[in-house]
């Protein structure tokens, strides 16, 4: 029995040590959710399972895939699961070891050692072979029509996502902010008292140093845009009693998305989804001549993230959203570049 439990305090040690390399300090995992790890802990239980049946074992299962962002965040999800991994084993020995029990959690930390040691493998080695490129979303309104919004939001107006279309058109809110719940209604707006439609969006993906908790786009009500007549039909007329529109699953909303988008564009190379809203609506704010004003609507902290939503070119004259005002709950880190309007008799630029 002395040498089992000498072999198992040996193999932890080196399953320590591997850990202490592997994973990032805690300096670094501060700002990870809860809903993060959730998520990390079901990828990574996923992986050890396909490690099983795969014929390279748990590297193959890791590297079987082509795009450079998920081959990342399998690693930071393997990375996390055995940290948990360790620290539970670490949690079966304070206590007294049964001799019973010392095949069994031996077992347990060989196996938590040939994953420790597959991870760093999978560190030092990269992903290989060829890579697929990953197509932005801004680069999927290529091609849809000018009022591609309308259209959708037309097809789906009778539907259970009628008024989630429209508000997702009329914000770039993201799928998970329609679960949360999106506020709108009706009220005298401004220094002008003129009636206006607000739309308050409760931001997902926020953090100490990251994204707006909270972001309010302001609409005339006199604005004859068809999306904003719609959503104006819905609205109540005071905020005490704000319509909210909500979503149960950001899942089955994007899917609801895709399927319209299908039916309406069956021929359309590339698949529409609820992301193309945000996209569209940022596109929009830069032919409008307000680069910043795509982070605080769509719920950024950083002016860098604008660069990647929508191009100036793609916010077309005759369809694209004005809205009056564009707030906050924090300011945007620094100062975009300016981005001039363009004139709608100018040809459109690629920019």
């Amino acid at each position: 029995m002395d040498e089992r439990v000498e072999a198992l305090k040996a193999k932890l040690l080196h399953a320590t040590a591997l850990v202490k390399a592997l994973m990032p300090s805690p300096a670094r995992r501060t700002g990870r959710s809860a809903n993060t790890e959730h998520d990390y802990l079901r990828l990574g239980q996923l992986l050890l399972h396909r490690a099983k049946s795969h014929p390279n074992g748990l590297v193959g299962a890791v590297t079987d895939t082509r795009r450079p962002t998920t081959f990342q965040k399998r690693l930071a999800a393997l990375a996390f699961t055995l940290q948990k991994q360790h620290l539970e084993l670490l949690d079966r020995i304070i206590r007294p070891v049964e001799p019973l029990l010392l095949d069994s959690l031996i077992q347990t930390a060989e196996q938590l050692l040939a994953a420790l040691t597959a991870l760093q493998t999978l560190r030092q080695q990269g992903l290989r072979g060829p890579r697929a490129r990953r197509r932005s979303k801004r680069q999927t309104l290529s091609g849809l029509p000018a009022d591609w919004r309308e259209q959708l939001c037309l097809r789906g107006r009778e539907g259970r996502y009628g008024a989630a279309l429209l508000v997702a058109a009329l914000s770039g809110c993201r799928p998970a902010e329609l679960v949360a719940g999106v506020r709108v209604w009706r009220a005298l707006g401004g220094a002008s008292q003129e009636p206006a439609l607000h739309v308050e969006v409760k931001g997902a993906k926020v953090k100490r140093e990251q994204g707006q908790p909270l972001r309010r786009l302001t609409y005339s009500a006199e604005d004859p845009h068809p999306l904003l007549q719609m959503l104006m039909a819905l609205a109540p007329a005071t905020p005490d009693a704000p319509l909210v529109v909500q979503v149960e699953s950001a899942g089955n909303f994007s899917a609801e998305v895709q399927r319209l988008a299908a039916c309406l564009w069956p021929s359309h190379p590339d698949t529409v989804t609820a992301y193309c809203l945000r996209h569209q609506w940022g596109a929009d704010a830069k032919r409008n001549g307000d680069a910043d004003a795509v982070s605080r609507g769509l719920g950024h902290l950083s002016r860098k993230t604008q660069r990647v939503y929508g191009t100036a070119s793609q916010g077309k004259p005759a369809h694209r959203l004005k809205p009056l005002r564009i707030e906050a709950e924090r300011p945007v880190k620094g100062t975009a570049p300016e981005v001039a309007p363009t004139d709608p008799d100018e040809p459109e630029s690629a920019s």
